[in-house]
């Protein structure tokens, strides 16, 4: 095909003339102004414009004067270009009932008009050698899938430096609950020999959420060096002060770990099947949520804390 660029369009309905010419009709909304890659100098869009105008008025003297639609109101019911016309009136032109086209006469009419008034822009092609035939080329049904865009990194502000943050908003570096049962394991398989300072250090990182304090530092206080750790018989002893504990379970489930959610607990301790007795309203509750809930009285987080501490669903 040699249209004019403004001619191709997958809206387009190309019929043919009474000679061996080929016309497309293009909706005027699908008409794409002349160098949309502004490649051109204004004087030269402009005449580029003017030439264009000039064109689309002498396609559309031939097209009034050429175009003829020759199908019976007996044929229509079963002619493949009548339907392609009707087709494309029904979606493109703004008709009422009584003009539905229903022979060729009343096609020809219809989009004589929709020419003369500015609805469809012909473009002729001169030179056509196709056959002789109403064409509409459809647009693909399926697009390739779009490659998924790639999150954006969230960091948030810990000690002065900034740490990404997963889906949750969790730091990823470091979990909201780790097991001390498993933070000890990972400390003395990685420790080396007899580095129990290094294990001990672990656990209570574990235990605290942050930094290390407290005994593993008092280990190494005193060290001549700086890095140098004291051995176990230069440790001094240190005393022994029992915490009061009141409030029985309640106050066991929810001591060094009251800002850690049930459901992490949960995944991290229990079976699967003590989710079938455990209230679900308080998955997404802290330990001290639940706690101050149950001195108040409520007894499905009575049921919770005891099911947190309940060995039948201990793993």
């Amino acid at each position: 095909m040699s249209f004019p660029e403004w001619g191709n369009s997958y809206n387009a309905l190309y019929v043919p003339l009474t000679n061996d010419w080929q016309c497309s009709l293009v909706p005027v909304r699908d008409v794409q102004d002349v160098d949309r890659g502004l490649t051109l100098s204004y004087e030269e869009r402009q005449e580029a414009r003017r030439e264009r105008q000039k064109q689309i008025e002498q396609d559309r003297r031939d097209f009034a004067r050429l175009f003829r639609v020759s199908i019976g109101r007996r044929d229509a019911r079963t002619c493949r270009d009548f339907a392609a016309y009707a087709a494309f009136i029904g979606e493109h032109l703004r008709i009422s009932g009584w003009d539905t086209p229903v022979d060729g006469e009343s096609v020809t009419r219809i989009l004589h008009n929709a020419v003369r008034d500015g609805w469809l822009v012909p473009a002729i092609d001169r030179a056509w050698r196709g056959g002789r035939q109403v064409i509409r080329f459809y647009a693909p049904q399926s697009w390739p899938k779009r490659a998924p865009e790639p999150k954006p990194t969230v960091y948030g502000v810990r000690n002065g430096e900034f740490v990404p943050l997963d889906d949750n908003g969790y730091f990823i570096d470091h979990t909201p609950y780790v097991p001390v049962v498993a933070s000890l394991k990972n400390a003395t398989r990685s420790s080396s020999g007899t580095d129990w300072p290094h294990a001990v250090e672990e656990v209570m990182g574990a235990l605290r959420g942050g930094r290390t304090l407290g005994m593993a530092d008092s280990l190494t206080h005193g060290a001549s060096t700086p890095g140098e750790s004291m051995s176990f018989g230069d440790a001094h002893p240190f005393e022994y002060h029992p915490d009061p504990i009141s409030g029985g379970v309640f106050d066991l489930a929810a001591n060094d770990r009251g800002g850690i959610y049930a459901c992490d607990i949960l995944s991290a301790e229990c079976k699967g099947s003590v989710l079938r007795e455990f209230p679900s309203q308080y998955l997404n509750s802290t330990l001290n949520e639940i706690q101050g809930d149950a001195q108040s009285g409520m007894k499905d987080a009575r049921k919770a804390l005891k099911l947190l501490n309940d060995n039948r669903f201990k793993k």
